[in-house]
């Protein structure tokens, strides 16, 4: 790959340092790319923030590559090695911390999303929320116990249950023996008569809460089923059937709440998870992907190869 068409015109200087912007290269020479360092590409570009933090190696794993082939990818982009494109880059994204501020002004200057500056405000703050309930105890305690039961059951309902079903789909590239429960019986009995010391159910729901939502809770604390609810933080009903409540914030004054927080908690739950199975988590993911290549679901890419 030619220096003269790297992509170098999207350097600029900024006091003694070279800062860059690796997007505007990338996407720049995205068509000239063979297919494997399309998947390089896309990687760096879906992992921007972090990538200051790779390596070699996390990256080849990631994009299911050789190290020698990261190598020679970057230095075609212009750069001496990953240290080098590690070093600019940082001043980079040390600098796009203040975009957030960059958004405010738009929305000051552009007259009826005025009224979004502090709906983006509440949105980020949010956010930030979600990721502190991972540094609690009960977050861990939740997460082991996610990661230890031989079936998990996931419940939504109404507006929340395309959350749910969410979820569970993705918790089970995590780990096996994920039944999201439809409920078509009327009776939840798949639930009901599952063993409470092999089973945990996860439900999700919000405000207006699903009568159904609060009648399954009532059955299952009987039980002493095991129970993880995800909710909102209009009203605390929860805690009265489960010592596993995380609530987000979803009031962000838009004319419908705002579901990103619960969607944030939720796959930082699986990650969690993920993290307590380890290589067993790898395993599972790589014979779903198997699956998913033997029914011909997905379009191929590094995504199902990812071993991270």
């Amino acid at each position: 790959m030619s220096k003269a068409r790297n992509g170098q015109n999207a350097k600029v200087q900024s006091g003694n340092e070279e800062k860059i912007d690796l997007e505007a290269i990338l996407r720049a020479r995205m068509s000239d790319f063979s297919p494997s360092e399309q998947n390089l590409a896309a990687y760096m570009l879906d992992s921007i923030q972090t990538l200051p933090f790779e390596t070699g190696s996390s990256i080849a794993q990631a994009v299911g590559v050789s190290e020698m082939t990261v190598s020679r990818f970057v230095r075609g982009l212009g750069f001496e090695n990953l240290r080098d494109l590690k070093n600019r880059l940082r001043v980079s994204v040390a600098e796009k911390d203040s975009d957030i501020d960059d958004y405010m002004a738009r929305f000051q200057m552009r007259g009826r999303q005025q009224a979004l500056q502090e709906s983006l405000r509440l949105e980020l703050d949010a956010i930030v929320k979600a990721y502190a309930l991972t540094t609690t105890d009960i977050w861990d305690e939740a997460a082991s116990a996610l990661a230890k039961a031989r079936t998990v059951y996931v419940v939504g309902f109404q507006a929340s249950k395309g959350l749910a079903m969410d979820f569970a789909s993705r918790l089970l590239w995590a780990r096996p023996n994920v039944i999201f429960v439809d409920n078509a019986s009327g009776t939840f009995g798949e639930i009901i008569c599952a063993d409470p010391k092999q089973s945990l159910v996860v439900m999700v729901d919000t405000a207006a809460y699903a009568a159904r939502g609060i009648k399954l809770a009532e059955k299952l604390k009987s039980m002493q089923m095991p129970l993880i609810i995800v909710t909102d933080k209009f009203s605390h009903w929860a805690f009265a059937y489960t010592r596993f409540v995380f609530e987000a914030h979803t009031h962000v004054k838009t004319f419908w709440d705002s579901t990103a927080s619960l969607s944030a908690v939720l796959n930082l739950m699986i990650d969690a998870v993920a993290t307590k199975l380890g290589p067993k988590a790898k395993r599972n993911f790589a014979m779903m992907s198997d699956m998913g290549g033997l029914f011909g679901e997905f379009v191929g890419g590094s995504y199902l190869r990812r071993k991270d």
